[in-house]
């Protein structure tokens, strides 16, 4: 139960981090700006962690390249090009994929039942995003881009399955700073514009760092390993319904119909996938 917990409290701080990651980006580039992010967060856990990590590892190497410099380098970049509302539902099919990935390359077994579960899940998060609103400017570079940003995760979340030790406070630090390491040739290829560090800026930046970037990690990696990757991937369905209600309890405006029905379709697909998870986790005990 304590592990499901940490899962949830990281969809509540990503969740939220959305309002945190805008009000960086209007005032500092955007790839510049995750790297000041997990700057942040390398000196949080270094300085927590009293040690500098073990990074000869290729799974921590490739957690951090896929986790982290592709990942914002295609998330933050597509933005450049495409819509928020495009950008969130293409990014919400990273559990699909990563629901995919595991029954083919991994040859998990998957049942029709998970996959119309993903199906529930991922059409709430389109009746959330769109808000009654059923049109989608299309932008073939920036889509493209925000696919490969949910591609990154899906590779990420392989990789730290992989590793010995993903869900340690030494094993966040060594994928944080290969993270930092390979973000360098992006920062410097990256057009600069002027830098405004307001102070809202800057305790966004901390939050964004510290929270997201090091709690987050931890907690995150704590699910995949002791609770399993399917089950925490799927939590990030539930990503832009808090988001969406973060933006209401800012705004003070009350969550409308959208918001709720679509949080209740989530909540009905990540029950009934799990369900069919621990069915299957209880058959195996029983033939074992």
């Amino acid at each position: 139960m304590l592990h499901r917990l940490l899962i949830w409290s990281v969809v509540l701080f990503w969740g939220i981090s959305f309002v945190a990651t805008r009000v960086v980006v209007l005032s500092v580039p955007p790839i510049t700006a995750a790297f000041i992010r997990f700057l942040i967060a390398s000196a949080a856990l270094i300085f927590f962690t009293r040690r500098f990590p073990r990074l000869l590892n290729w799974h921590s190497f490739f957690a951090g390249f896929w986790g982290v410099t592709m990942y914002f380098f295609f998330e933050n970049s597509g933005l450049v090009y495409t819509y928020p509302t495009n950008a969130a539902l293409i990014i919400s099919s990273a559990p699909i994929l990563y629901t995919l990935f595991s029954h083919i390359f991994q040859k998990r077994k998957t049942t029709a039942v998970e996959y119309i579960a993903s199906c529930f899940s991922f059409f709430g998060v389109a009746v959330v995003i769109l808000n009654g609103k059923f049109v989608l400017k299309v932008n073939p570079i920036g889509d493209f881009m925000l696919l490969g940003a949910a591609f990154a995760w899906v590779f990420y979340t392989y990789h730290v399955e992989k590793m010995p030790d993903p869900d340690s406070m030494s094993g966040v630090t060594s994928i944080t700073l290969w993270g930092l390491l390979t973000l360098i040739p992006f920062v410097i290829l990256e057009k600069k514009s002027q830098f405004h560090l307001t102070l809202p800026v800057i305790v966004s930046l901390l939050y964004l760092g510290i929270i997201c970037s090091g709690v987050a990690y931890v907690f995150w990696n704590i699910g995949i390993r002791r609770v399993g990757s399917r089950y925490t991937t799927n939590t990030i369905y539930l990503i832009p319904v808090v988001t969406s209600i973060a933006e209401s309890v800012l705004l003070k405006n009350v969550p409308n119909l959208y918001t709720i029905v679509g949080g209740m379709l989530v909540l009905l697909g990540l029950w009934l996938f799990n369900r069919q998870e621990r069915g299957k986790e209880s058959e195996g005990l029983s033939k074992g």
